[in-house]
């Protein structure tokens, strides 16, 4: 995918660029593949990552200015008057095509837009952004820590570990606990049951946070040196805080972004680091980590 002229005229008159971009985004993970394996083949990954590369060679503001903003500032939840709330954690695009597909297979009417993870994209900030441990307060919450959920029902807030708790364990190295494609399945019996068991019949889907896939050819193209720069600032994550570490020559060199007091990679930047290490990443500020997927579901 990349940005055709007429988006390009479009990104720079628009009122609000991200409309553009969240535009372009969706229409490469949409309409879903035919199988999961199909859906996260190589190509379409491959086209997000261009269109990233686009993004931060003609419009750099996009990431130094647009999306820490709106990130910083916008990431909410609105647990709606008629029904509930639940936060698929880790939830990203890809998976929200799917999961729309297979929920208006089931008969569901599904509405879909975008949300904002926080600075950094981890679930824990996001949660203080959001003011999650009073909503808890305000709302009748229920967690799902496991892949047989049970609800009472009349749960206003729910927090699903799932995808995230499955792509965590995927690893590189000599053991591949799993495939993202078995995540996705996974996670998709989890929404499922939980959508069963919730008395509502209008559920508000939202996400803290996507992840970018550190596979090889995944990545932009950078030189050993500047992976070393990189790992020298992050070492094994995707965010550093500024008074922690020195990442003002990445910044200079727009390979990072400061912003609400954290230094974070931009677009497809990754690094290699010693030892097995989970191959699907967030914290940094990319399109994939950042924009988060928001669906609407009417029984």
């Amino acid at each position: 995918m990349t940005l055709t002229s007429e988006r390009l005229q479009a990104l720079v008159e628009a009122d609000d660029p991200v409309d553009v971009v969240w535009e372009a985004l969706w229409d490469i993970w949409c309409p879903a593949g035919r199988s999961p394996a199909e859906h996260y083949d190589h190509d379409r990954e491959m086209a997000s990552v261009e269109l990233e590369r686009q993004l931060v060679n003609i419009y750099w503001e996009f990431y130094s200015r647009d999306l820490p903003r709106r990130c910083a500032n916008q990431a909410s939840i609105d647990v709606p008057n008629d029904g509930a709330f639940l936060v698929m954690d880790a939830m990203s695009v890809r998976e929200a095509s799917l999961f729309a597909s297979a929920l208006e297979s089931g008969g569901f009417d599904v509405d879909v837009s975008y949300s904002y993870a926080t600075v950094p994209s981890e679930t824990t900030p996001y949660k203080e952004r959001v003011g999650y441990g009073d909503l808890e307060k305000e709302y009748r919450s229920g967690t799902v820590r496991d892949l047989d959920p049970s609800l009472s029902g009349d749960e206003r807030l729910v927090w699903s570990r799932y995808p995230d708790a499955l792509l965590e364990n995927i690893q590189e190295g000599k053991t591949e606990l799993s495939s993202v494609e078995e995540a996705y399945e996974d996670s998709l019996n989890v929404l499922r049951s939980i959508l069963d068991q919730l008395d509502a019949d209008r559920v508000v889907i939202g996400s803290d946070h996507g992840y970018v896939r550190e596979e090889s050819g995944y990545s932009f193209p950078i030189s050993d040196g500047e992976k070393t720069r990189l790992r020298g600032v992050f070492d094994g994550q995707r965010f550093a805080r500024v008074d922690e570490a020195d990442g003002d020559s990445l910044v200079a060199d727009r390979m990072a972004v400061e912003a609400d007091g954290y230094y974070m990679p931009v677009g497809r930047y990754t690094w290699p680091v010693r030892g097995k290490y989970s191959i699907y990443q967030h914290g940094g500020l990319s399109l994939m980590e950042c924009l988060t997927p928001r669906l609407e579901v009417q029984r």
